[in-house]
């Protein structure tokens, strides 16, 4: 059984070439990357990220950390990201 945690983070960045999601805690802090979003969630964020763009690399997009969201994930690692995040849901 996997006793899942809870945390309300900003969507900072787009991987390119396969879907991933750069996380920042609430403090602006660096979260992790989130490879797991339901259909309806990539949805919601492919229809705002262009709006967002503040900068760009051959491997990501960085994005104005104006979305919110709420994602599980099963603890922290060494580090202090999140292990494993996967999208929850939209916080407006």
């Amino acid at each position: 059984m996997i006793n899942y945690k809870y945390q309300n983070v900003y969507i900072s960045g787009l991987r390119k070439d396969e879907f991933g999601v750069l996380l920042n805690f609430e403090n602006g802090d660096y979260a992790g990357l989130m490879e797991f979003m339901a259909p309806l969630g990539k949805k919601e964020l492919y229809k705002q990220y262009n709006d967002l763009i503040v900068e760009e690399n051959d491997k990501f997009v960085y994005l104005n950390p104006k979305l919110k969201a709420k994602v599980k994930y099963r603890n922290l690692t060494k580090k202090g990201l999140l292990r494993i995040p996967s999208f929850v849901e939209w916080i407006s």
